[in-house]
């Protein structure tokens, strides 16, 4: 139940790492499927990341498939920044009290454009270090959560403030077997930092405890702040094979992510009265420290690119990420207060994603895509108001520019439908239900992203 709520060569490429690292704990990442992020690349978002383990274009396939970068001379140094502008916006159908306080209907708004923009960063090393051996490293988000909702709001007691960062470190080794035949692999260590906000009924606690002096059920609201971080560590494995000068196939598996955050629940409450109600038995929401067990999925991707002349290249890439490794949210208290539990109920999905590009010569390159990437979200019961996801659909297109044999540019633009999404939270009656004091909560989503991108290449 949740009564308080559920964050030389050598030498420049150390300056880079650092800059890197500086710049990513400054940006706040969005969500893609689920809270994935596929912004990954510029390059590989022109063609909606169709063929990403199989393209290999430049430093960026450190992430995509190790085994890549044997394609790749020399040094190359990828920088690239991603603007995602998300909205998010509720429709409500009702929103009503526990009936435990006679289920009254709770006041306030929809909550506004849930969206937060975010500017992703990317950042990419590549070097040849024998005519077989290649090294890479990579710094980018691959997971990341912002929405953020008025304050009074109707679901407030379900969700305030909601962000998730990621940031991951990647180094990684590519070995050429022989011209057909490429491996990779790498290790991967995480950072994770969460930040979760909602409002307390305070109202309704006093109510249940017998204390008028709090004031009515839904009308006297606190509020509970979740911070927590942790780090981690994980691999990568990369094949890439070329059957024919014209033809690659890459398959790339990244590992799971196991994290134990830790961190403290901090309590507001609205009154002295409010908060010594709220502090005693059976609610006992006081400040306390808090442990989060929480495995980020593993993902497997099957890729494929093929020259059919005149310039023009197609490419088709299937993912699969492992969502059902994270079926719920919760968060244990160092206190007598009873775990907070947001039921997710995920499964594993896929992402399916078809791509073209066109190489007229000379010094523009032109790319397109296409993308449906399903949602791991089950039912509308499921459904957070953290992040209301569904499947999505991708429109992706993409330019390139040679400004010399050392400098290349990469510009993307991708416009992302989101199917429309219900959510239908039913207030418990159990003193230990997961929606006890959250209260119910119908009514449906209608969201949408738009991606801006751009990349500098330097080979040398």
């Amino acid at each position: 139940m949740n009564r308080s709520s559920i964050h030389t060569r050598v030498h420049k490429n150390s300056m880079a790492v650092a800059a890197a690292v500086a710049l990513a704990a400054l940006c706040q990442p969005a969500s893609a499927a689920f809270f994935q992020l596929q912004e990954n690349s510029t390059s590989g978002l022109g063609n909606a990341f169709a063929g990403g383990a199989a393209s290999a274009e430049d430093a960026s396939t450190v992430w995509y498939n190790p085994a890549g970068m044997t394609r790749l001379s020399g040094s190359q140094f990828v920088f690239a920044a991603h603007g995602i502008d998300p909205s998010i916006k509720f429709s409500k159908t009702s929103a009503n009290l526990t009936p435990l306080v006679l289920g009254g209907a709770i006041s306030g708004g929809e909550g506004g454009d849930a969206g937060e923009r975010a500017l992703v960063p990317n950042i990419y090393y590549t070097q040849q270090l024998s005519s077989s051996l290649f090294l890479g490293l990579g710094l980018n988000a691959p997971f990341g959560l912002a929405t953020d909702y008025d304050d009074s709001w109707v679901g407030r007691y379900h969700a305030r403030h909601s962000e998730i960062k990621t940031v991951n470190f990647n180094t990684a080794l590519g070995f050429k077997v022989n011209e057909q035949f490429s491996i990779g692999g790498g290790i991967n260590y995480q950072k994770i930092d969460a930040t979760l906000t909602q409002a307390i009924d305070y109202g309704s606690i006093c109510a249940l405890a017998g204390v008028g002096a709090c004031t009515a059920p839904g009308a006297n609201d606190g509020s509970a702040n979740v911070t927590a971080d942790d780090t981690t560590w994980g691999f990568n494995l990369g094949l890439l094979w070329q059957p024919l000068d014209t033809t690659r196939v890459g398959l790339a598996y990244r590992s799971k992510m196991k994290y134990t955050l830790t961190g403290n629940s901090t309590v507001t409450a609205p009154s002295p009265t409010a908060a010594a109600v709220g502090a005693s038995a059976p609610f006992n929401i006081v400040d306390a420290g808090v442990k989060v067990n929480a495995t980020l999925p593993a993902t497997l991707s099957i890729s494929a690119s093929h020259q059919i002349g005149s310039g023009w290249a197609v490419m088709g890439d299937i993912t699969r990420t492992y969502w059902s490794k994270l079926p719920e949210l919760r968060i244990d208290f160092d206190s007598n207060q009873d775990d907070s539990v947001v039921t997710l109920g995920l499964k594993d999905v896929n992402r399916y994603s078809v791509g073209t590009t066109f190489a007229p010569g000379g010094a523009w390159t032109y790319r397109a895509g296409i993308a449906l990437d399903q949602s791991p979200t089950p039912n509308d019961a499921n459904r957070t108001p953290r992040l209301p996801d569904a499947n999505r659909k991708w429109l992706a297109l993409g330019v390139g520019y040679k400004h010399s044999d050392a400098v290349t540019f990469d510009f993307g633009y991708v416009y992302i439908k989101v199917d429309d999404a219900g959510i239908d939270k039913t207030a418990g009656t159990n003193t230990k239900g997961e929606n006890f004091l959250r209260g119910s909560l119908v009514g449906n989503y209608e969201s949408k992203i738009q991606i801006l991108s751009a990349q500098a290449n330097w080979k040398f």
